[in-house]
């Protein structure tokens, strides 16, 4: 990663898709879903707590890629991400701050291990 990113974290790739940049946003339940402006969702980047987070479900085409704290290949989301071909990082080990709004970038280029990184001028204090 360059040197205007700085590193928050890693996890589990599910498929290699090379860089993907975004706008973080944290889903934490179903009105988070409910709330969201659906014109909003082609830049953006999810970042949730559970592996199952079958309330994305609805959202998850529409995302440019999700980013889980939890999770692994075999999980409900992992199978999700595939069919609708979503990027996706499971067992994400954050240990960074990714505020709402921040421009993430997610290097997953290696076939195993994903690498996220938020923009240095939006990296929060």
């Amino acid at each position: 990663m360059s040197e205007d990113l700085n590193e928050v974290g890693t996890g589990i790739n599910l498929f290699t898709v090379g860089e993907v940049r975004g706008v973080a946003r944290w889903f934490n339940d179903t009105s988070d879903v409910l709330s969201i402006d659906d014109d909003a969702l082609e830049e953006t980047i999810a970042f949730v707590n559970k592996g199952g987070m079958t309330f994305l479900s609805p959202i998850l085409p529409d995302l440019r890629a999700i980013v889980c704290t939890a999770g692994s290949r075999e999980s409900h989301l992992a199978i999700l991400c595939r069919e609708s071909d979503v990027p996706c990082v499971l067992a994400a080990d954050i240990v960074g701050t990714v505020s709402d709004g921040d421009t993430v970038v997610l290097d997953l280029a290696d076939p195993e291990t994903a690498r996220v990184a938020v923009m240095a001028e939006a990296v929060s204090a």
